[in-house]
């Protein structure tokens, strides 16, 4: 014999040693039919038959099929032993069985009959709601949820528009939280609690770091709520060309000023002129902007400044609360 022979037979030796190991465990002679019915014995079609042999998660077996039209199954090439059988149907009690199955290509088993019990309506509507449960709720009801809480914050139903949208949060994936949880926030915010909405505004710009909007209304509560040092730094996170609410800008300006005063620190004083120029910049009709800064500049002995905002303010807002005040600082100056 050549060596060429000699490889060839080795292949073929190696080949089917390893057969074996590529057969499935539950692979062998063995068959099994069988036939389903209804409570009035006509065929069941489309019933699912599943064999597992062995048990729990170790359980194994070729994929399941249906019944026919005529609600006969079977299945070929199994290994003896014990096998379970599940059926299931649609409208039907699930039914679970054994079977001892021989290997012999001789043997033609007798087919087993399974009679499956319709399920009562009551059952059916148990199943169907165990099932919506294991499958959880669809995108249409999370919409649901969401407009309705939208619907009970405009009608100012804070906390029934909040257990709404925590409906949704449980099921939203974290991309898809953000809108949901600044809903959330303002709820708390209708509800006068300033706390727990600035909380829950932080809690959205962990998913979405960069939103604007977010951190602009994020900045108003904080100043309304006195915490202008923390509303500085949230400021400064808006992208350029992006406006803060003007009473927030004038509150963190005024607040900056007095502390000026009362530290004798003449950098307070640019500071504050800063976000009054900001609030002029953006919102150039607002007369309180004028005012404060005008007051500022005359802190800071720069009187020229100080006159030509008093000036502005007059022209447009002559009935301005400060208007007489005004009027005497632009006289004297």
């Amino acid at each position: 014999m050549n060596s060429g022979v000699n490889t060839a037979i080795l292949a073929v030796v190696l080949l089917l040693a390893g057969l074996p190991a590529l057969a499935q465990s539950w692979a062998g002679h063995g068959r099994i039919q069988g036939v389903v019915t209804d409570s009035q014995n006509k065929p069941v079609e489309g019933a699912k038959i599943t064999l597992l042999k062995g048990e729990g998660d170790a359980a194994k077996g070729p994929k399941p099929i249906f019944t026919d039209k005529a609600g006969r199954w079977s299945f070929l090439g199994l290994a003896g032993g014990q096998w379970r059988i599940l059926i299931d149907k649609d409208g039907y009690v699930p039914s679970e069985g054994r079977s001892n199955i021989v290997e012999s290509s001789f043997d033609v088993p007798q087919p087993i009959r399974v009679q499956l019990r319709e399920f009562t309506k009551e059952q059916a509507e148990a199943q169907a709601k165990a099932q919506a449960q294991k499958n959880g709720p669809s995108g249409a009801e999370i919409k649901g949820w969401i407009e309705e809480g939208n619907r009970l914050l405009q009608e100012q139903k804070y906390a029934d528009a909040r257990a709404q949208y925590q409906k949704a949060l449980e099921k939203l994936e974290a991309a898809n939280q953000a809108p949901v949880l600044r809903g959330v926030a303002v709820t708390y915010y209708g509800e006068k609690n300033l706390p727990q909405a600035i909380d829950t505004l932080k809690q959205t710009l962990t998913l979405t770091p960069e939103d604007p909007q977010v951190v602009q209304l994020l900045v108003s509560w904080l100043v309304e709520a006195g915490r202008e040092d923390e509303a500085k730094t949230y400021m400064a996170k808006l992208p350029q060309g992006m406006t803060v609410d003007p009473n927030s800008l004038l509150n963190v300006g005024i607040k900056t000023y007095n502390e000026g005063i009362k530290g004798k620190n003449p950098k307070k004083f640019d500071d504050a002129i800063g976000y009054f120029d900001q609030v002029v910049k953006d919102h150039p009709e607002n007369a309180d902007a004028y005012y404060y800064r005008g007051m500022v500049y005359l802190a800071q002995n720069k009187t020229a400044q100080a006159k030509a905002d008093f000036q502005k303010l007059l022209e447009i807002a002559p009935n301005h609360p400060h208007a007489a005040e005004v009027k005497e600082y632009v006289k004297s100056l």
